[in-house]
Protein backbone atom coordinates (compact mmCIF):
# COMPACT_ATOMS: atom_id res chain seq x y z
CA UNK A 1 0.00 0.00 0.00
CA UNK A 2 3.06 2.29 1.03
CA UNK A 3 4.83 1.66 -2.32
CA UNK A 4 1.01 2.22 -4.42
CA UNK A 5 0.63 5.85 -2.60
CA UNK A 6 3.92 7.49 -3.31
CA UNK A 7 3.66 6.12 -6.60
CA UNK A 8 0.50 8.16 -6.45
CA UNK A 9 2.06 11.47 -5.07
CA UNK A 10 4.81 10.87 -7.70
CA UNK A 11 2.53 11.33 -10.49
CA UNK A 12 0.43 13.50 -9.70
CA UNK A 13 3.68 15.81 -8.72
CA UNK A 14 4.79 15.26 -12.07
CA UNK A 15 1.27 16.12 -13.86
CA UNK A 16 1.17 19.18 -11.51
CA UNK A 17 4.87 20.23 -13.07
CA UNK A 18 4.21 19.27 -16.21
CA UNK A 19 1.36 21.39 -16.49
CA UNK A 20 2.22 24.22 -13.99
CA UNK A 21 6.01 24.83 -15.30
CA UNK A 22 5.75 26.04 -18.32
CA UNK A 23 3.09 28.59 -17.37
CA UNK A 24 4.82 30.06 -13.97
CA UNK A 25 8.26 29.05 -14.35
CA UNK A 26 8.60 29.57 -10.66
CA UNK A 27 8.46 26.89 -8.02
CA UNK A 28 6.71 28.27 -5.45
CA UNK A 29 3.96 28.78 -7.05
CA UNK A 30 4.06 25.26 -8.56
CA UNK A 31 3.79 24.18 -5.22
CA UNK A 32 0.77 26.11 -4.84
CA UNK A 33 -0.75 24.81 -7.96
CA UNK A 34 0.17 21.53 -6.19
CA UNK A 35 -1.49 21.87 -3.22
CA UNK A 36 -4.73 23.75 -4.78
CA UNK A 37 -4.79 20.43 -6.96
CA UNK A 38 -4.48 18.13 -4.00
CA UNK A 39 -7.42 20.25 -1.89
CA UNK A 40 -9.94 20.38 -5.09
CA UNK A 41 -9.62 16.60 -6.01
CA UNK A 42 -9.35 15.06 -2.63
CA UNK A 43 -12.90 14.51 -2.27
CA UNK A 44 -13.10 13.09 -5.75
CA UNK A 45 -10.39 11.53 -6.73
CA UNK A 46 -6.74 12.96 -7.65
CA UNK A 47 -5.10 11.30 -11.47
CA UNK A 48 -2.24 9.46 -9.57
CA UNK A 49 -4.59 7.41 -7.42
CA UNK A 50 -6.85 6.66 -10.18
CA UNK A 51 -4.09 5.12 -11.79
CA UNK A 52 -2.78 3.19 -8.85
CA UNK A 53 -6.17 1.92 -7.57
CA UNK A 54 -6.38 4.44 -4.47
CA UNK A 55 -8.82 6.49 -3.03
CA UNK A 56 -9.18 8.54 -0.29
CA UNK A 57 -12.30 8.76 1.44
CA UNK A 58 -13.23 10.15 4.75
CA UNK A 59 -16.68 10.11 7.46
CA UNK A 60 -19.71 9.79 6.21
CA UNK A 61 -20.35 13.35 7.00
CA UNK A 62 -18.04 14.29 4.37
CA UNK A 63 -14.56 16.35 4.63
CA UNK A 64 -14.76 19.95 6.34
CA UNK A 65 -12.43 22.65 4.52
CA UNK A 66 -10.41 22.64 7.68
CA UNK A 67 -9.61 18.44 7.18
CA UNK A 68 -8.73 18.90 3.55
CA UNK A 69 -6.55 22.16 4.29
CA UNK A 70 -4.48 20.24 7.07
CA UNK A 71 -4.25 17.25 4.72
CA UNK A 72 -3.16 18.92 1.95
CA UNK A 73 -0.70 20.79 4.25
CA UNK A 74 1.15 17.83 5.75
CA UNK A 75 1.02 16.02 2.12
CA UNK A 76 1.38 18.51 -0.40
CA UNK A 77 2.54 21.87 0.88
CA UNK A 78 5.40 21.08 3.25
CA UNK A 79 7.53 18.74 0.84
CA UNK A 80 7.17 21.02 -1.60
CA UNK A 81 8.37 24.11 0.44
CA UNK A 82 11.46 21.57 1.49
CA UNK A 83 12.43 21.34 -1.98
CA UNK A 84 11.76 24.77 -3.30
CA UNK A 85 14.51 25.58 -0.11
CA UNK A 86 16.92 22.87 -1.37
CA UNK A 87 16.93 24.45 -4.46
CA UNK A 88 17.43 28.04 -3.38
CA UNK A 89 19.40 26.56 -1.13
CA UNK A 90 21.67 24.99 -3.77
CA UNK A 91 21.76 27.92 -5.27
CA UNK A 92 19.07 27.71 -8.36
CA UNK A 93 17.15 31.06 -9.00
CA UNK A 94 14.70 31.62 -11.70
CA UNK A 95 13.42 34.99 -11.67
CA UNK A 96 10.37 34.61 -13.72
CA UNK A 97 7.92 35.92 -11.13
CA UNK A 98 9.90 38.90 -10.53
CA UNK A 99 10.39 39.83 -14.36
CA UNK A 100 6.77 39.02 -14.49
CA UNK A 101 5.86 41.59 -11.77
CA UNK A 102 8.17 44.28 -13.89
CA UNK A 103 11.35 43.92 -11.63
CA UNK A 104 14.12 44.14 -13.59
CA UNK A 105 17.59 42.45 -11.95
CA UNK A 106 20.49 45.23 -12.69
CA UNK A 107 22.50 42.85 -15.15
CA UNK A 108 19.28 42.39 -17.29
CA UNK A 109 19.05 46.33 -17.92
CA UNK A 110 22.62 46.48 -18.37
CA UNK A 111 22.66 43.53 -20.28
CA UNK A 112 25.69 41.73 -18.79
CA UNK A 113 25.54 38.96 -16.13
CA UNK A 114 26.76 39.72 -13.27
CA UNK A 115 28.00 37.18 -10.38
CA UNK A 116 26.09 37.37 -7.57
CA UNK A 117 28.19 36.92 -4.28
CA UNK A 118 27.41 33.57 -2.26
CA UNK A 119 24.99 34.19 0.62
CA UNK A 120 27.10 32.25 2.74
CA UNK A 121 25.26 30.57 5.95
CA UNK A 122 22.07 31.91 3.84
CA UNK A 123 22.01 29.29 1.72
CA UNK A 124 23.42 26.56 3.94
CA UNK A 125 20.67 27.35 6.26
CA UNK A 126 18.22 27.10 3.64
CA UNK A 127 19.62 23.39 2.20
CA UNK A 128 19.39 22.21 5.79
CA UNK A 129 15.96 23.41 6.24
CA UNK A 130 14.76 22.20 3.11
CA UNK A 131 16.45 18.71 4.02
CA UNK A 132 14.57 18.48 7.22
CA UNK A 133 11.29 19.19 5.92
CA UNK A 134 11.75 16.56 3.02
CA UNK A 135 13.03 13.85 5.61
CA UNK A 136 10.00 14.84 8.04
CA UNK A 137 7.38 14.10 5.02
CA UNK A 138 9.10 10.70 4.56
CA UNK A 139 8.62 9.87 8.29
CA UNK A 140 5.50 10.75 7.95
CA UNK A 141 4.40 9.06 4.97
CA UNK A 142 6.19 6.54 6.63
CA UNK A 143 4.17 5.88 9.53
CA UNK A 144 1.17 3.21 8.22
CA UNK A 145 -1.38 1.99 10.26
CA UNK A 146 -3.08 -0.03 8.33
CA UNK A 147 -4.70 2.33 5.26
CA UNK A 148 -3.97 5.25 7.66
CA UNK A 149 -0.96 7.18 8.33
CA UNK A 150 -0.31 10.06 10.05
CA UNK A 151 -1.95 12.97 7.71
CA UNK A 152 -5.22 10.59 7.38
CA UNK A 153 -5.47 9.86 10.99
CA UNK A 154 -5.29 13.85 11.66
CA UNK A 155 -7.94 14.84 8.62
CA UNK A 156 -10.41 11.75 9.37
CA UNK A 157 -9.44 10.19 6.24
CA UNK A 158 -7.91 6.56 4.48
CA UNK A 159 -7.03 5.76 1.45
CA UNK A 160 -8.41 2.70 0.06
CA UNK A 161 -7.41 0.43 -2.31
CA UNK A 162 -10.57 0.33 -5.39
CA UNK A 163 -11.15 -2.73 -6.63
CA UNK A 164 -10.18 -2.67 -10.33
CA UNK A 165 -12.65 -3.40 -13.08
CA UNK A 166 -12.93 -6.85 -15.06
CA UNK A 167 -12.60 -6.93 -18.30
CA UNK A 168 -15.74 -8.33 -20.20
CA UNK A 169 -15.21 -10.89 -23.14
Amino acid sequence: MLVRRLLARLLDWFLVLVVAWPLVHEPVLVVLCAAVYDALLLRVNTFGKALVGLRVVGPASGLSLRQVLARTLVTTALPGAGVVLVLTGLGWREPALMAGLGWQQPWVVIGEHLEVASAGWVGSLLLVSGLVLLVLTLVEALDLRGTRTWHDRKAGTAVIRVPMAKSRR
